[in-house]
């Protein structure tokens, strides 16, 4: 996507399907977004491979960062972001998303937040939903 000072492409990087019983174990009808900050930075693509590759239960949809947006866990799957347990409404029914490169803030931050938000965008009008279904990690 380009414009609007916002440029960024979509990567598919899906955990993989062995994974799913600790990632992503159960099917999802997503009804909400929920946003984080990384608070660290790390691009995108280092984001997803470390949620990959370990085997803790804490996982998200998507990583945005100044140049990509990393489609980790399909939207149909559940992922454990937001903190509400197994059965949590954030975790059973809202798409996680992680902004990177938060911890420090600068220009890096600044377009993964513009991408974010194009982004979330896109989501919200692919869904049919309004802005109130975006929601922050505390909700």
């Amino acid at each position: 996507m380009e414009g609007n000072n916002v440029a960024y492409t979509i990567v598919k990087d899906y955990v993989p399907a062995a994974k799913y019983a600790r990632k992503c174990p159960y099917t999802m009808k997503a009804k909400s977004i929920t946003v984080h900050n990384t608070w660290n930075d790390a691009p995108a693509v280092n984001e997803v491979t470390y949620m990959k590759n370990n085997d803790k239960y804490v996982s998200f949809h998507d990583a945005v960062d100044d140049k990509e947006v990393r489609l980790a866990v399909p939207h149909t799957r559940n992922t454990f972001h937001a903190g509400d347990g197994k059965d949590g409404k954030g975790n059973r029914t809202s798409i996680g998303i992680e902004i990177c490169y938060s911890r420090s803030g600068g220009k890096k931050y600044e377009m993964a937040e513009e991408n974010a938000v194009h982004y979330i965008a896109s989501l919200l009008k692919q869904y049919g939903w309004g802005v109130d279904r975006v929601k922050q990690h505390y909700d």
